[in-house]
């Protein structure tokens, strides 16, 4: 009788041990850097944005084509809802309508906690366009064709179609890092609101629109019929991406995973 109360009660401390431990576990879980994946969907309007072929309208009833639509994400920030920001190192992604994989950007190793903004530049910032051509690698290799190789930088969109209403092409690339010519804008979506918890037990996701009818709408009204098709830093990219900057990006959604 006597050795069955010993097994029950070392049975009982076991038990007790493994619960305590699972629950440190899921305690140091929570405190342990997470996963923030950005999920980008390019549209026309209330449309998906598909190459080659489909017909969209500006508000201006401007009927045109893509074939070409790419960009540059970097320097994503993440903002506490405390108000401090976390600047997620060495983040630079092109993202590219013909790769679907590319409109996945995952973002980890970051802090856990809980986070009310995100914001990012279109493009690459000054300092690493200026870089040699050379020691640049991955998305930001010359060799990807979104690069200018007579010293100014990179490409930071590229939008490329046919103005069929007009029976001309469109050839936008925006690119640019000195004033007067600076195209380099931030992006910062709202959350409305909502909050991503973010930890290592899960990873969290923000779901993103980006219109392509926002390059030519919004701080200024740029006709197609009448653009310059502009393959150089100029006043006309800067108007295109102050353009983009102010409003192509839309959060559609927040998922804690």
């Amino acid at each position: 009788m006597k050795t069955s109360k010993y097994f029950l009660f070392f049975g009982l401390l076991l038990v007790a041990s493994m619960a305590g431990m699972q629950g440190c576990k899921k305690d140091s879980d929570l405190q342990t850097p997470g996963e923030v994946d950005l999920q980008i969907s390019n549209v026309v309007g209330a449309k998906p944005l598909a190459l080659d072929g489909t017909t969209y309208s500006t508000p201006a009833g401007e009927i045109f084509s893509v074939s070409t639509f790419e960009y540059y994400i970097s320097n994503i920030k993440l903002t506490k809802s405390d108000g401090t920001v976390y600047v997620a190192p060495n983040t630079y992604f092109l993202v590219d309508q013909a790769k679907p994989a590319t409109q996945h950007l995952a973002i980890t190793g970051v802090p856990a906690g809980t986070y009310t903004g995100v914001s990012f530049i279109i493009g690459v910032d000054a300092a690493t366009t200026q870089a040699d051509p050379l020691a640049l690698t991955g998305v930001l290799n010359p060799a990807n064709s979104m690069y200018w190789t007579w010293n100014t930088g990179h490409i930071f969109l590229k939008l490329e179609g046919t103005v069929t209403s007009a029976g001309r092409p469109i050839v936008c690339h925006i690119g640019g890092y000195t004033d007067p010519y600076n195209a380099i804008v931030t992006a910062t979506p709202s959350l409305a609101g909502k909050i991503l918890s973010v930890n290592g037990t899960h990873s969290s996701t923000i779901s993103l629109s980006a219109d392509v009818l926002k390059l030519f709408d919004g701080v200024s009204h740029i006709t197609l019929s009448t653009f310059s098709n502009g393959m150089m830093p100029g006043a006309e990219a800067v108007q295109v991406a102050k353009n983009y900057g102010a409003g192509m990006f839309t959060v559609t959604q927040t998922q804690d995973n």
